[in-house]
């Protein structure tokens, strides 16, 4: 199975719409069979305790993400009483240095100004990076000390960075013949006269060296300090993107760190070192699911300027085969009265039409989130999470922001240790809340109420290609190119889509009004774009083979080097025909929410693109 890390995942081919009564989304019946079941006694006294709480709380501490408040709290010793679970989360949720300083996305009104990054070394903490575009500073800060930051006039929302996962799962892959590059490359072309950027966890100087040594990779160009850290899945994507497009001037930066640093680094790539192709591997749990956010929005910018953009579509299984771990549907109240002590007008969502009010995580990840259908930064809805035990009777995670008009359409539970199978998630409102389009994501969990809908963030971006994995020998006949069809499905740990989006970049609505989608709101996009191979081999350490849609977003990027390299005059939307037009057609006939437009192959490409 691909390794947990910064998501990485395949995208979709880019902007494709289809019509929105064709991608209506309902929610699949459960797996198991489950007993009709209302909030337990204890856990709604417990809920309406948090509520009491998160009332109470003063003007700067409403500044504060709930996880970090908790933490915070729970620091100072005022931990409310009976909720030990919630508060060993909130801390679980947090990364730390070795200090035992939290790393925190410090978001500004306006200008950074230099008295905060002051504060913030008196305080005991160390800035990591600052980010102007974003009015963001990434900064190690004591628990103790984050008060005194939300206190500060000019700041509007302190968050913990949460942490970023990769889509993983004398060498050449298996890919090279799988999407007939290895035809391509000796009829003369391969990829030379393009430059090609890789974004993941980490590239080493040492591993760098190593492979050049070997014959496994060209020469590579790292951003200054932007080597990264971690397990150099960076080079294992290096090498696929080589292996195809051999002539292709090779370069990198990390996408780890923060969203920020990742979109200033796309931007770099793109603006500093003119890159023509760009791939990552890696997603942010956080990222927005129905308005493009810092990554999606650093996209737009590169491919307006003539960059294409490759993303692994992510390893959060689809409905298909099985392994969906998402919920997507419209806030549907419940009924009768929830009874939270004191909060008789708080209402409850329910999972289906037999009245259930949770939804059961079978096969428990480390992140269960909740988005809806609200603008960044404009959220006007409060809805709340909370994850319960499986008996449904003790509150295990709460997340309880108070949106207000001016936060995130977020909440969500993190924890490093993971959370038990079968706890209960548990979805709320308070009063007057407008009903919206709900987005739950476990990640690499699985849920007994499940949907499609896996693909979010900048993968499934409209100006990103979302790619998803398919095993390069799943026909069983050796090294061989891909045939399509049914010998070739995608894998099953492969993020679905459709894509649907609500808002535009900017926030304005795409269907003023209209923000569900029973009623067809928004735009779907189809989401992935493209499949390609995965399970290959690589000299990278620990990438041998290499499973995931990390794996598949290279061999994708690469093909679409091979297509450039061919035709140096055809526009981002030429290439992307040709690949779209040329694809082996899997799983669904057509373009479907698995595979996009199918598999992506080099000669049948250059081909189209040479004939067009």
């Amino acid at each position: 199975m691909p390794k947990l890390g910064p998501r990485h995942f395949s995208r979709p081919l880019a902007g494709t719409l289809l019509s929105l009564g064709a991608l209506a989304q309902t929610p699949a019946a459960p797996s198991t069979a489950q007993p009709t079941a209302r909030l337990d006694a204890a856990a709604a006294t417990q809920i309406a305790t948090l509520l009491r709480d998160q009332d109470g709380r003063s003007v700067a501490q409403r500044k504060l993400d709930a996880q970090l408040y908790y933490a915070a709290q729970a620091a100072r010793g005022q931990a409310l009483p009976g909720l030990a679970e919630v508060y060993a989360t909130a801390v679980a949720a947090l990364q730390r240095d070795a200090l035992g300083r939290v790393k925190l996305r410090v978001r500004v009104d306006d200008a950074i100004p230099a008295a905060l990054l002051e504060q913030v070394a008196t305080l005991g903490g160390a800035v990591e990076h600052v980010s102007p575009h974003h009015r963001t500073v990434i900064a190690l800060v004591p628990l103790a000390a984050v008060d005194a930051l939300a206190a500060r006039a000019e700041v509007r929302r302190i968050l913990p960075v949460l942490p970023a996962r990769t889509r993983v799962g004398s060498v050449t892959s298996q890919g090279y013949v799988s999407h007939k590059a290895d035809r391509v490359v000796a009829s003369g072309v391969d990829g030379t006269g393009v430059r090609v950027g890789v974004l993941s966890d980490s590239a080493s100087a040492a591993r760098i060296r190593a492979l050049v040594a070997s014959g496994d990779l060209g020469p590579v160009t790292v951003l200054p300090d932007q080597a990264g850290s971690g397990s150099d899945e960076g080079t294992a994507m290096l090498e696929i993107v080589h292996d195809l497009a051999p002539g292709a001037a090779l370069y990198f930066a990390t996408a780890f760190g923060s969203e920020e640093g990742f979109a200033d680094n796309i931007r770099a790539l793109r603006f500093a070192y003119h890159c023509d192709v760009i791939v990552d591997d890696v997603g942010y749990f956080d990222e927005p699911v129905f308005q493009d956010g810092i990554v999606a929005q650093a996209i737009n910018d590169v491919t307006a300027d003539g960059a294409l953009y490759f993303s692994a579509a992510g390893n959060s299984g689809d409905l298909t085969s099985g392994t969906s771990g998402t919920w997507e549907g419209d806030f549907t109240p419940a009924a009768t009265s929830t009874a939270i002590p004191g909060y008789p007008g708080y209402t409850l969502h329910v999972f289906n039409g037999a009245g259930q009010q949770y939804d059961r995580v079978t096969n428990a990840d480390d992140w269960i989130g909740l988005h809806w259908a609200d603008p960044l930064g404009r959220a006007g809805a409060d809805y709340d999470l909370f994850l319960l035990n499986s008996a449904g009777t003790r509150v295990t995670c709460a997340s309880t922001n108070a949106q207000r008009g001016s936060g995130d359409p977020l909440e969500y539970c993190s924890s490093y240790f993971g959370f038990a199978d079968n706890s209960r998630i548990v979805v709320g409102t308070r009063s007057g809340a407008a009903p919206r389009a709900l987005h739950i994501d476990t990640e690499r969990g699985r849920l007994s109420i499940a949907t499609s809908g896996a693909s979010f963030g900048h993968a499934a971006a409209r100006s990103a290609v979302g790619v998803a994995a398919v095993y390069w020998d799943a026909a069983g006949t050796g090294l061989q190119p891909f045939v399509g069809g049914a010998a070739n499905p995608t894998e099953a740990f492969s993020s679905d889509g459709p894509r649907r989006i609500f808002f535009a970049p900017d926030g304005a609505p795409i269907t003023p009004g209209n923000f569900l989608f029973a009623t067809n709101g928004g735009a779907a996009l189809v989401k992935p774009d493209l499949a390609a191979a995965d399970g290959v081999a690589t000299a990278t350490p620990g990438f041998d083979p290499f499973y995931g849609t990390s794996a598949a977003a290279p061999h994708a990027a690469a093909i679409a080097a091979l297509v450039k390299s061919a035709r140096p005059d055809y526009s981002n939307a030429q290439i992307l025909a040709a690949l779209r037009h040329s694809a082996l057609d899997i799983r669904a006939p057509g373009v479907d929410r698995d595979s996009g437009a199918g598999i992506a192959m080099a000669q049948e490409a250059v081909a189209y693109a040479r004939s067009h």
